[in-house]
This record gives structure tokens, sequence and C-alpha cells, in this order.
């Protein structure tokens, strides 16, 4: 019998859990699935630019 565990968490990364943070806290009452879908989308795009972002302006080494 295989004792192997492959458990698949959500979120994986700081960058997800920042990006259902930020939808959590929307209103929502008037969304759909698909506008949900794209708000979290978006969001995750954004966050990982402005890591991205401040990765190369040094920012972080600051810290």
């Amino acid at each position: 019998m295989n004792q192997d565990i492959n458990l698949h968490c959500f979120p994986k990364r700081r960058d997800e859990a920042l990006a259902m943070l930020y939808l959590q806290n929307q209103d929502l009452s008037d969304k759909t699935p698909s506008d949900i879908h794209t708000m979290y989308w978006q969001a995750l795009y954004e966050i990982r630019n402005d890591y991205e972002d401040k990765q190369e302006q040094g920012f972080f080494n600051e810290l």
C-alpha cells in the first residue's frame, strides 16, 4: 500500500493568499462567478507584477 499522501492545498503561495484576501474584502453581491474569477486573476496579476517591480528596485533588500 502506498503511504505517500499528496495534498493539493490552496493557497500554495503568498501572492495567491493576498489575491484571495483582496477578493474577500470586496462587495461581491452583484458579481457573477465569472466576474469573481476575473477579479481574482486580475488581483493576482497585479500583486505579482508589483512584487517583480519591487524586487528589481531592491525594495526587499532594504528591509
